[in-house]
């Protein structure tokens, strides 16, 4: 009954859901300011 005491699978999951989250609200959020991200990127690199 070792297994029942593993939590290494459930952190990893755990872990596995947050990534997901993270990656869903930057997606979104490139999403929705594609063009004025684009446009700040671009002035950054402008000034480099």
């Amino acid at each position: 009954m070792r297994f029942l005491k593993d939590n290494a699978a459930i952190e990893t999951s755990e872990v596995a859901v947050i990534i997901a989250v993270v990656v869903l609200v930057a997606y979104g959020a490139y999403q929705l300011l594609g063009q004025k991200i684009a446009q700040v990127v671009q002035d950054v690199a402008g000034k480099i």
